[in-house]
């Protein structure tokens, strides 16, 4: 049977839902092997949301940019994955005898180009499909266009930062995560415990994992729960192949390099972020008693917005307050708007973005000391030009090496790479 997931396939996002069941039901169903290993993840993670005492109100929030594709069915779009629908009947799946469990989705345009936008296409189908407006199974979009038009002492509190934003074309993302993550917050259950939640437009998590995220809020004192798509036990990056762990989840990525290069710049900088290796998983929970007052505190609205919000919870709770938890992770290559698995500009912005992070928030409290101060230095005067020999030279001297996120490579290993300046990486 084949192993791949093919998240445009309606029989298949359905068959994870029903092999769940059957797991539950100490059952089992033959599906392929991808579909299997969602499954299992969405099994565990209903029973851990059964285990729940008292009522819980789960946000899920979500930016949107060019997103009508995907928003419709595979018969109307080569990549339509129908995601709004799907993503209710999963969090249905999720929440269905759980009287103690209510959601409502909050969706952010982030200034998307199409014609009809991203935001109409999902009021209308929201509206097709009869969802309510507020309280339980609420399904409703916003503009960040129309919030960074509005009048600041209307509504959420932001950031200085955010409030002098004048355009969408000004954020990456993070602005209309911001914007969702703040309205759920202001808004409210009303009555229990309030989990926000923010993930990816497309299918890739699965909202039916959502119970493994909210259980170590709820029940185990974290303040923020951020899913791992590798790194850890238990984590599955589903890729064309199919289903794969450790070693080969990272191992075998094209930009493996780009990836542990990234990772060692944020551990040694920002050391209370060490333990979470994949910071930019667009699956993380949070509480949102917690969150709250961080959010009017945010600056980064670009890719590493996500590092700069967990480095404000860890500054303010504690680093021991930050879960992480495996998910089974799709890998969705259709119509992104990521950046290329080679070295390039994005890539490096990152690596600067993490730097400014540290200069703000960490170096005030504890300045870099030792290996993580030349460290510092070095990126300090990374260009563009260096960061690509750098990268290619490493993945040059990567072989048989076995070691992935605990790696560190000396500084002075990093100096040598790039005084070789026109030496060939071979």
């Amino acid at each position: 049977m084949e192993p791949t997931r093919d998240l445009t396939d309606p029989r298949q996002n359905e068959a994870v839902l029903e092999s769940a069941s059957a797991l539950l039901a100490d059952g089992g169903a033959d599906v392929p092997a991808a579909v299997a290993a969602e499954a299992r993840a969405v099994a565990d993670s209903r029973r851990r949301l059964a285990a729940l005492d008292g009522p819980v109100h789960l946000t899920v929030v979500w930016a949107m940019y060019g997103e009508t594709g995907r928003m419709a069915t595979r018969e109307e779009h080569p990549h339509g994955e129908d995601f709004v629908r799907v993503k209710v009947r999963q969090l249905d799946w999720l929440t269905a005898g759980l009287p103690q469990v209510t959601w409502s989705i909050l969706a952010v345009d982030d200034g998307c180009p199409d014609q009809p936008s991203s935001a109409e296409t999902m009021a209308s189908i929201a509206a097709a499909e009869g969802y309510p407006t507020g309280g339980h199974r609420s399904v409703s979009v916003l503009r960040l266009a129309d919030v960074l038009a509005a009048d600041p002492s209307t509504g959420p509190a932001y950031s200085a930062e955010f409030r002098a934003l004048t355009s969408p074309d000004e954020s990456r993302k993070g602005g209309s995560i911001l914007v969702g993550l703040a309205t759920a917050v202001a808004v409210g259950p009303g009555a229990g415990r309030h989990v926000v939640c923010y993930t990816d437009a497309d299918l890739s998590a699965n909202l039916a994992m959502l119970g493994s995220l909210v259980a170590p809020i709820v029940l185990g004192g974290a303040v923020a729960a951020a899913g791992q798509r590798y790194g850890m036990p238990g984590a599955v990056l589903v890729k064309a192949d199919g289903p794969s762990v450790e070693p080969r989840s990272t191992g075998d990525k094209p930009d493996k390099l780009i990836v542990l290069f990234r990772h060692v710049v944020r551990a040694m900088l920002v050391p209370d972020l060490a333990h979470v290796v994949d910071t930019q998983a667009g699956f993380k929970a949070f509480d949102a008693a917690a969150v709250g007052p961080v959010l009017s505190r945010m600056t980064s609205f670009n890719e590493t917005f996500d590092v700069e919000l967990l480095v404000l919870l860890a500054r303010a709770h504690g680093p021991q307050a930050l879960a992480v938890e495996p998910i089974v992770f799709t890998e969705d290559f259709a119509a992104t708007h990521f950046p290329s698995v080679d070295p390039g500009p994005r890539h490096l912005a990152m690596v600067e973005q993490v730097v400014a992070l540290y200069d703000r928030l960490v170096a005030p409290v504890t300045p870099a000391t030792g290996e993580a101060a030349q460290l510092l230095d070095l990126l300090r005067t990374l260009d563009l030009d260096g960061y690509v020999r750098l990268i290619e030279q490493l993945r040059a001297e990567d072989h048989d090496d076995p070691t992935l996120f605990d790696r560190r490579w000396p500084v002075e290993h990093l100096r040598g790479i790039l005084a070789t300046e026109g030496a060939d990486p071979r």
